[in-house]
């Protein structure tokens, strides 16, 4: 049992400049996964703490995938940070609670900032709730970057809703993108297993 002095190494060790320094204390910290630990990872992001310990703590929290981290996992979806707000969205994806699914709308429709976005959209569809259905339908259409489009498709077959097959059959009949067309024609798998279980691969 990791003690409380060998806890708060762990914490401050979030803060060193060595990366493989602070990956081994994400992943130290996620192996405690008990209360006192996940109070204290909250509570740095709660505090005006430095950007990459911030990043630490989203990371550690997402991997133990405690509920009691979407509130502030949610509030550091504003961070100042881009770092910050892109750990905060993959935390999210990972612990995958209903909750999250409108911040993570939210952000997914932001346009100033590519890197979250695709993040976001990874995370709406490991959530799969199908109230992100009808935003990311009309996004698509008119979105731009294409690993957003990727991760777009990708969460349309994961949500798995028969709404979305229309849209993903149009996108392999007519993109030029190659990569695109083969997640749509694997969404659309996904869909038909998910609305026909006897349906198995060929």
């Amino acid at each position: 049992m990791t003690g409380t002095k060998e806890t708060d190494q762990l914490i401050n060790n979030l803060g060193n400049t060595d990366i493989q320094i602070r990956s081994n204390a994400v992943d130290a910290l996620t192996t405690i996964s008990k209360t006192e630990v996940i109070n204290l990872l909250i509570s740095l992001l709660q505090k005006d703490s430095i950007r990459i310990v911030k990043e630490g703590a989203c990371k550690a929290l997402g991997k133990i995938g405690d509920k009691r981290a979407i509130d502030v996992l949610i509030q550091n979806l504003n961070s100042p940070d881009e770092s910050v707000r892109y750990q905060a969205t993959i935390a999210l994806g990972q612990i995958g609670d209903i909750k999250a699914v409108n911040p993570l709308i939210k952000i997914y429709q932001k346009q100033d900032d590519p890197l979250v976005r695709s993040e976001a959209a990874k995370a709406l569809g490991i959530i799969g709730d199908p109230s992100a259905l009808k935003i990311l339908l009309s996004s698509l259409k008119k979105e731009k970057d294409r690993f957003i489009k990727y991760h777009t498709v990708t969460s349309l077959g994961k949500i798995g809703s028969t709404k979305a097959k229309r849209t993903l059959q149009k996108i392999v009949k007519d993109s030029t993108d190659d990569r695109l067309t083969l997640r749509a024609m694997e969404a659309i798998e996904s869909i038909d297993k998910a609305n026909n279980p006897k349906i198995v691969a060929g």
